[in-house]
C-alpha cells in the first residue's frame, strides 16, 4: 500500500471515528445520564441485588449497540495494519478510548434493559450482552496492537510511514490532504486537490 492510500484510509477512519464518537453520545451518554437522573428523581437505587420497581425510568435504546459495535469492529480490525500516528483524532489512543466509553455505557444500558424485563418475568438481554463481550475484545485487541507496536513486534510497515522508496517518513512531515475535521470536506475544494489536476 503506497504512503498517500494509507493516509487516504487514516482519514477515512477518522471521519468513522468522528461518527463513532456521535453514536456513543448520543444513544450511549445521554441515554446513560438520563437513567442516572431518574434514578435521582425517583430514588429507585438498586441495593444489596434488589431492583424496585422504578428501576429503570425508561427503556434505554438497546438496539442501537447493534450498529454501534459493528461500526467498533469496522474501525479497530480495519485499523490493524495502519500506523494511526497522524492528528490527535486518528490515534489509536483515541479509538481506546471510544472503546472504553462506549463499552461502559453498553454494559449499563444492557443492565437497565434486563431489569426492565425482568420486571415483566422475563430474563431478556436483547443480545446486547454479546456485543459487551464483542467490545470488551475489541479493547483487548487494540491494546495487545499498542504493546506489540511499542515492542516493536509487529512488521515496520504497520507501525512507520514509509514512502516508496522505503524511506521512513516522520508523521509530521506526511502532507495530509484530507481535512481534520469531518465538516470541512466542502470548504477549499481546490486547495485539496493534488498538483497538476
Amino acid at each position: 500500500m503506497t504512503l498517500e492510500r494509507r493516509v487516504a484510509w487514516e482519514a477515512r477512519f477518522g471521519d468513522g471515528l468522528f461518527l463513532a464518537t456521535i453514536l456513543w453520545i448520543v444513544f450511549g451518554a445521554l441515554p446513560t445520564i438520563g437513567l442516572l437522573v431518574g434514578e435521582l428523581v425517583t430514588g429507585s437505587f438498586v441495593s444489596k441485588g434488589a431492583v424496585p420497581d422504578s428501576f429503570p425510568a425508561f427503556m434505554p435504546p438497546w438496539w442501537a449497540a447493534y450498529p454501534m459495535t459493528l461500526l467498533l469492529v469496522v474501525l479497530a480490525l480495519g485499523s490493524l495494519p495502519l500506523p494511526l500516528r497522524g492528528p490527535r483524532a486518528t490515534t489509536r489512543s483515541t479509538l481506546l478510548t471510544v472503546l472504553v466509553l462506549t463499552f461502559s455505557t453498553t454494559l449499563y444500558i444492557a443492565a437497565a434493559a434486563a431489569a426492565a424485563e425482568a420486571h415483566e418475568g422475563r430474563v431478556n438481554f436483547f443480545g446486547v450482552d454479546n456485543l459487551v463481550f464483542i467490545q470488551f475484545f475489541l479493547i483487548l485487541v487494540t491494546v495487545a496492537r499498542m504493546l506489540l507496536s511499542g515492542l516493536r513486534l509487529l512488521p515496520r510497515t504497520w507501525r512507520e510511514y514509509r514512502d516508496d522508496d522505503g524511506t521512513v517518513v516522520p508523521p509530521k512531515e506526511i502532507v495530509r490532504r484530507a481535512p481534520r475535521r469531518p465538516w470541512d470536506w466542502n470548504r477549499n475544494r481546490m486547495q485539496r486537490r493534488p498538483p497538476g489536476q
